[in-house]
């Protein structure tokens, strides 16, 4: 029998989905997921019904167990698409599901893993490293996540996970054979924190920290291993990695031969060894950070360019100008052309097309940008938000992002200069704004678009565009709707692509509403279009012509099809998912779906990723001036309730899904009418929040938010999230909005609870007394009211910020009193809080013995509670204090501990603090890897704009200094700490770093 069934694509490496020939992605559930992942993990051989019956029920199978299995296999056939029996078959003694060459994501890893590790073997390696990656990029979570808890996985898991383990160290060699070596280090930090016993893992770090100029923290690792290895198996590392730390030793002139070429000749991407700025050296800021260290693990450079055009016609001779430009000799400085024109004249998707052309000769990343300079109800992206974005497209983590603008474009300078980039910077309104998101460096190309010509940008080729031709204006219309379309009607359609102004936007928009109206011909469209001129309109644009295309592409829309486009201009973000316009348009999420494909196959929506959607400027305009024009104030009103709603109900769910333990104080919308994320465990919520996060805050900034408990529920919704990943600027805004909206509604509980909010970000920020007197005017409000689970939180804060003021009777009278107040209430987590905090303030006091009394009681009282978060902090502070016990063996398991916790969580104020108290014990005896931890912690103080730490990082890094016999960098360091601490009025740190300096 020939019939083959038709191909899908069945996914175990993560949660288990199927993925129909038609595209569709389907998860099954319950028995039928149970019954597939069996059937999955025996592909192409026959299961019988009792492994079946087990994996489904277990032990506790009923008696009808035979008939369900059948109507399993039938629900899973008609999910397949299975209706003739050829992909799930009934074999005796059970069933038989195909799969073939291809389909299986586990046999398609399997076979890239071993394929690449013979093409490096060969010497491919530039083949061998794409070979890799691919096969690794089909991992999206833990293999066999869907397994039914009755079959035993593990043992399966495990042996994907040692190939997943050796093909990533193959891959690893392939870049370091392509002289990659500074772009690997961060990712190796986490592999090797995730597997601190590979010791090949630790050999490659090595490695490639000593090509990067970083011979100090190449042998920190070595020493990191030899200890760990000692202290828990008893044994030296291998001969492999202690020749290795020897060769380094002796500056072995062998190993900064890294650099292959590729197998057309070319040499690889990538730097040679031993070339380049060194990261991090001796007086180095936050900004001169080493950008691999901060590339989190796994991450590979992204294209986040949106698709090409694939009916692009004409600007030929544009097309060649700008690539001759990319191909022009390297200078001493990057390529740089800004595209200038009318809006709707096709700059965008002229950038598009060449940086497709031109994407694999920037193999580091092409990034897409949007800078919103003339995006209706929008202001223009600020610079700092775009250098945000720049560093997180090229693999900066978003830990070590500074607050400080300034401080970021040092930051995506240096990071540039590390990497060959192709960077669209589409839609700025002036050079000032483009200026600082320029890479320092040669080897990157960036194409600039704009309505504006920018003569101040120094170094630009300028490239105006104008209207299209005549006859490239008629070709392109042709292209469109189909060449057949036009034959005999030449004329009406080139009196229709001149009454679009010759603009590609509206002739694109016109062409498509007659590629949709077979019955129409371009003379009965011109006839429309005629008509549409004539009428009045309220869209402002440069030529009333576009207006008139827009509107013809409007009238033929079907009315649902008006009515989403219409209520999708009111959308206040950027761009927005399926979810958030069915929330809108108060539809199901299948038929929201539908229209908006019906509008992207209308070009009358934009597909900026998968699922997302944006408009072309024009377009939101025209579509938000429909909706004032059609829709009344309440309908209008109530879509954007409608909205925020589906946003805050899925952002708590969110919160609840990442911070359990905190439920209880957070707001719980009710869950809407209209349709929601499905949020499928920690990733996914992380995932979901930081995706939608600008809509977030624009959400809760909103005056409809305001009018209606949105900007409140937000603002308790996300204050944990927000300040957890160090979105400090975001949360004062968020903060300040609902404060604000809570005074004019009179909602005093919602007004105490954002000012509780506002202080916590002021706190974090440094900014001590501004956050007082907002703690203390919502303890008022607080008391007024009765609430007493926000006044015990309010005393705890207000302890916290006396404490870093130094103030600890004060602190420790707060602490007291909210403890006192949690035991009464019987909330445990809140005392969890109080007793690391009393802790930490006992250590400032010197009182050591009873600040580790209290954080082995947080500790303890964190893991019966469940808050890791709490948890990782008491670890942290009991190692600090176990260090000033001078117990530094047990203060340094502690510290390690508490740094694994923090980095697995994201958790970037634990990761200082356990960084902190892991380069103060090693100071005696290792200051060199003393001041790598103390370094990368200040780059965390600086990312998240925690002032406080910032300075004490600056005292420990000067005492590193001091410590390695440089007194000259010593003080340096400690003049820059106590200019922190006097901004801060931290009279007792203050004091302390004044003895350093007076005994220099």
């Amino acid at each position: 029998m020939n019939e083959r069934p038709d191909p899908v694509r069945f996914n175990l490496l993560g949660p288990v989905n199927v993925t129909l020939p038609d595209g569709k992605v389907v998860l099954p559930s319950g028995g039928p997921r149970a019954v597939l992942v069996m059937l999955l993990v025996n592909a192409n051989r026959v299961v019988s019904v009792e492994q079946l019956a087990s994996a489904v029920w277990g032990e506790d199978r009923p008696s009808t167990a035979c008939a369900s299995l059948r109507n399993h296999v039938l629900r899973l056939r008609r999910m397949l698409g299975d209706n003739t029996g050829l992909r799930l078959r009934t074999v005796a003694p059970g069933y038989l599901i195909t799969t073939n060459p291809g389909e299986l994501d586990v046999e398609v890893f399997l076979e890239g893993c071993r394929l690449g590790a013979e093409q490096l073997r060969a010497g491919e390696v530039v083949t061998a490293r794409q070979t890799l990656s691919t096969a690794l990029d089909l991992w999206r979570g833990e293999p066999f996540a869907d397994l039914p808890p009755c079959v035993d996985g593990a043992a399966r898991a495990h042996q994907l996970d040692e190939t997943r383990m050796k093909a990533w160290q193959d891959r690893v060699d392939a870049d370091l054979r392509l002289g990659r070596h500074r772009e690997l280090v961060a990712e190796l930090r986490g592999l090797t924190q995730a597997h601190p016993l590979r010791e090949a893992l630790h050999g490659q770090l090595m490695l490639a920290l000593y090509r990067a100029d970083r011979q100090a923290e190449a042998l920190a690792v070595y020493q990191d291993l030899r200890r760990r290895l000692v202290a828990e198996l008893g044994v030296e590392p291998s001969v492999q990695v202690a020749d290795l730390q020897l060769r380094i030793l002796a500056a072995d002139p062998s190993l900064l031969e890294s650099v292959q070429r590729s197998e057309n000749g070319e040499t690889a991407p990538g730097r040679a060894a031993g070339t380049g700025q060194s990261g991090n050296g001796p007086g180095s800021g936050a900004s001169t950070t080493d950008p691999a260290r901060n590339a989190p693990a796994g991450y590979t450079p992204r294209n986040s360019l949106p698709r090409d055009v694939a009916d692009f016609t004409g600007r030929g001779p544009e097309t060649d100008r700008l690539l001759a430009a990319a191909a022009a000799p390297a200078t001493s400085a990057v390529v740089i052309s800004a595209i200038d024109g009318m809006a709707g004249v096709g700059k965008t998707a002229l950038a598009v097309h060449v940086a497709h052309a031109l994407a694999d000769q920037y193999a580091d990343g092409q990034v897409f940008i949007d800078l919103h300079g003339f995006t209706p109800g929008q202001t223009p992206l600020e610079p700092g938000t775009a250098l945000a974005r720049l560093l997180r497209a090229v693999g900066v983590s978003e830990d070590v992002l500074p607050s400080d603008p300034e401080e970021r474009a040092l930051l995506w300078r240096s990071v540039a200069a590390e990497h060959r980039l192709l960077i669209v910077l589409d839609n700025a309104v002036d050079a000032a704004q483009v200026r600082p998101l320029l890479p320092g460096s040669p080897g990157s190309l960036v194409l600039v678009t704009s309505r504006r010509r920018m003569p101040a940008l120094a170094g630009a080729g300028a490239l105006s565009l104008d209207v299209l031709g005549p006859d490239t204006a008629l070709a392109l219309f042709g292209q469109i709707c189909g060449p057949d379309r036009i034959v005999g009607e030449e004329d009406a359609v080139a009196e229709i692509v001149r009454l679009c102004g010759y603009l590609p936007l509206a002739i694109r928009i016109t062409a498509a509403r007659l590629a949709h109206r077979g019955a129409w011909t371009p003379s009965h469209l011109l006839a429309r279009l005629r008509e549409r001129i004539s009428l009045p309109t309220e869209l402002r644009t440069q030529d009333q012509s576009v207006a008139a295309a827009f509107a013809v592409s409007y009238d033929a829309l079907a009315p649902d099809q008006q009515r989403i486009f219409r209520l999708a201009g009111l959308h206040p973000g950027d761009d927005f998912s399926a979810y958030a316009l069915a929330a809108l348009a108060d539809l199901p999420l299948t038929e929201t779906e539908d229209l908006v494909e019906e509008l992207h196959d209308h070009h009358l929506l934009i597909e900026r990723s998968l699922g997302r959607y944006t408009f072309h400027d024009l377009l939101r305009q025209h579509a938000h001036g429909l909706a004032r024009a059609e829709e009344s104030d309440a309908t209008r009103q109530a879509a954007l309730e409608r909205l925020f709603d589906y946003y805050s109900h899925t952002a708590a769910a969110a919160a609840d899904i990442l911070y359990p333990h905190e439920s209880h104080r957070r707001p719980h919308p009710p869950k809407p009418a209209t349709p929601t994320d499905p949020l499928r465990g920690e990733e996914s919520a992380r995932i979901w929040l930081d995706t939608e996060l600008t809509n977030l805050i624009t959400a809760g900034t909103h005056p409809v938010a305001a009018a209606n408990r949105h900007s409140s529920d937000l603002s308790g919704i996300l204050a944990r999230y927000l300040d957890h990943y160090g979105h400090y600027s975001r949360s004062l805004t968020l903060h300040t909005a609902a404060a604000e909206a809570t005074t004019a509604t009179g909602d005093l509980a919602g007004h105490a609870t954002a000012q509780t909010n506002l202080a916590g970000s002021y706190w974090l920020l440094g900014r001590y007394p501004d956050a007082i007197d907002c703690f203390q005017a919502s303890l008022l409000v607080f008391r007024n009211i009765g609430d007493q689970a926000g006044e015990r939180r309010v005393l705890t804060n207000l302890g916290a910020t006396y404490a870093q003021l130094s103030r600890h009777q004060e602190a420790i009278d707060h602490f007291t009193w909210a403890m006192a107040a949690y035991e009464a209430a019987g909330d445990r987590a809140g005392q969890v809080i109080v007793l690391n905090n009393l802790g930490a303030t006992c250590e400032r006091t010197k009182d050591f013995e009873q600040a580790a009394r209290y954080h082995r009681q947080a500790i303890a009282l964190a893991r019966e509670v469940g808050d890791h978060v709490t948890e990782g902090r008491a670890l942290a502070n009991l190692g600090m204090t176990l260090h000033h016990l001078d117990q530094p063996a047990e203060a340094a398991q502690v510290l390690h501990q508490a740094l694994a916790m923090a980095t697995n969580a994201g958790d970037r104020t634990r990761q200082l603090f356990a960084l902190n108290g892991l380069g103060d014990i090693e100071r005696a005896t290792d200051p060199a890897q003393a001041l790598a931890r103390h370094q990368q912690a200040r780059e965390i103080c600086a990312s998240i704009g925690d002032r406080f730490s910032l300075a004490g990082c600056h005292l420990r890094i000067g005492d590193d200094y001091q410590a390695m016999g440089d007194p000259g960098m010593a003080q340096e360091q400690w003049e820059q700490s106590a200019a922190v601490y006097t901004e801060l009025k931290a009279t007792s740190q203050l004091e302390t770093v004044r003895a350093r300096l007076d005994g220099a």
